[in-house]
């Protein structure tokens, strides 16, 4: 992921039978303002659950994917347990013949996508039931966290041009549609791919471009993938890096990393306890260690280019089911804006100085902790204060969500080799800044 300032100003740069008029592009983000209302949507029974409530689903499509839409009541986590417990599953009809396929709610299931258990059903066959990947799919499900709303992008490839659709929560034995209905899709490409390009030239030579890498396991000394982010490093050509996971990446295989790069970048600074690794072209004027997982630099910009100085905050919070280590690194981090901001204190920042945060986020959990990013709002007062919005005019910090180049998706994690029962493509890398 990479970004570019202007003088600290932003730009982003990365790289029932229906029938509806195409009208706008559904991008895969975790954002739901792109679903309009002229969209095909079933509206469910209210009340009809013994657990959480299905509330609606609302389909869309282009020439590559399907897009479905999901709303319930409550928060949920659509792949792990939760507060919530829930178990989705969708059962689509890929030929619109309910003699064929899993009998299921009206409808004959070829393929029935169970997020919570991380597979999808194969009934093409009648005589066998096979299981498959959901990246034998490409599925994306969006956002990674706890939400009410979800956006679920699955290849079309092999769906005729009419489909049917069933929702289920196996926990609350809530289905949608309900009273033997049957919700039937015709593809319409209702969705606009914008199928941009953006190349890596600045629009300004002073603009500052940022950089975030997570490069899994010390990818900067793995010889089966040194070249690959030498090629990264070398294209993108950032001012300033922040990458993760390089706890047993030592300064000399820094040094030998950057050596073979025609990019001169003459300051390193690397953590031993995050294993965090910040690289920059300019110097820093200090450094703190935030929490255990998040350290920060506040790198001197020319005088004679630029009006501030920036202050670059490299996270990389512990994954999976750590929801209190997560909360706990984002409250010291909202702390520790707040003191930047205010007279006192381990660090004081000239007014309106910018500041970026960025990394590997894992929130794959609670929603709580992305919003204490973003609002923050500290979940332990007693110890890390009130909190409080984190941007100089008192507003939430800008969520620059960085979209695959050529593609309206919006993911970082990727597993290479997947196997059935793998965590889906989820977008866990996050580029916040005031």
């Amino acid at each position: 992921m990479w970004h570019e300032k202007n003088d600290f100003i932003s730009y982003l740069f990365l790289f029932f039978q229906f029938d509806v008029v195409p009208q706008n592009t559904i991008k895969m983000d975790g954002f739901f303002d792109d679903w309009n209302a002229n969209i095909n949507t079933y509206v469910d029974d209210s009340t009809d659950s013994q657990a959480i409530d299905l509330i609606s689903f609302s389909v869309c499509n282009d020439n590559n994917y399907l897009y479905i839409k999901l709303d319930f009541d409550s928060e949920i986590d659509l792949t792990e347990q939760s507060f919530n417990p829930t178990e989705i599953i969708i059962n689509i009809d890929a030929d619109n013949n309910s003699s064929t396929g899993f009998s299921v709610n009206n409808i004959g299931s070829e393929y029935g996508i169970n997020f919570f258990e991380k597979f999808v059903f194969d009934d093409t066959d009648s005589n066998v039931v096979d299981t498959l990947s959901l990246y034998d799919f490409d599925i994306v499900a969006l956002p990674s966290i706890t939400s009410k709303e979800f956006e679920v992008a699955i290849n079309r490839s092999l769906f005729s041009d009419t489909i049917a659709i069933s929702i289920r929560d196996f926990v609350g034995n809530d289905f949608m549609p309900d009273n033997g209905s049957i919700f039937t899709y015709i593809f319409n490409n209702c969705s606009f791919p914008t199928n941009s390009s953006i190349d890596f030239t600045k629009s300004n030579l002073n603009n500052l471009r940022l950089m975030t890498y997570n490069v899994l396991n010390n990818g900067l000394i793995n010889n089966n993938r040194v070249d690959k982010h030498k090629r990264i490093l070398s294209s993108v050509n950032a001012d300033i890096i922040t990458y993760q996971e390089c706890g047993n990446t030592t300064y000399n295989n820094v040094l030998n990393f950057l050596n073979t790069s025609p990019i001169y970048y003459p300051y390193i600074y690397k953590y031993s306890i995050s294993g965090n690794l910040t690289i920059s072209k300019y110097p820093s004027i200090q450094s703190w260690q935030v929490s255990e997982k998040i350290d920060a630099e506040l790198i001197d910009l020319p005088d004679s280019i630029y009006l501030t100085d920036i202050l670059i905050l490299n996270g990389h919070p512990p994954c999976c089911g750590n929801n209190q280590g997560r909360q706990e690194n984002f409250d010291a981090l909202i702390e520790f804006i707040h003191d930047a901001k205010t007279i006192g204190g381990v660090i004081d920042l000239p007014f309106n100085t910018p500041i970026s945060f960025s990394g590997d986020m894992n929130l794959v959990g609670y929603s709580e902790q992305y919003y204490t990013i973003l609002n923050g709002t500290i979940s332990d007062t007693v110890t890390f204060g009130a909190g409080g919005f984190p941007d100089w005019d008192n507003t939430p910090l800008e969520d620059q969500v960085c979209y695959f180049n050529e593609k309206d998706i919006a993911y970082t994690w990727n597993k290479l080799s997947p196997n059935i029962g793998d965590f889906r493509l989820a977008d866990l890398t996050l580029f916040l800044f005031q």
